[in-house]
């Protein structure tokens, strides 16, 4: 079964997207092209498939879709749990 990693963050914009960065100590454990690794996220019990997102600079995040942040919104502060999904690396 694969390790399950949780961390908090705050909701911000980016764009047109909602966002939850990821920690700076958070060890991503391996970046596919374009700077994204695929994952199964969940919050608040709403699971979704999508991929963090590295950018050049390190700084590594997750976009929230209205989906399944619901009423959330820029800085909320939610916490998110992972697991890297194997089958589409």
């Amino acid at each position: 079964m694969a390790e399950t990693h949780t961390f908090t963050s705050t909701l911000t914009k980016l764009q047109a997207w909602t966002i939850a960065p990821l920690p700076k100590s958070f060890v991503i454990e391996a970046v596919q092209p374009f700077g994204r690794t695929p994952v199964i996220a969940t919050l608040n019990g709403k699971e979704w498939k999508t991929s963090l997102w590295t950018e050049r600079s390190g700084e590594t995040m997750i976009a929230v879709p209205k989906k399944v942040r619901g009423k959330l919104e820029e800085g909320d502060e939610v916490e998110i749990s992972f697991v890297y999904d194997y089958e589409r690396f």
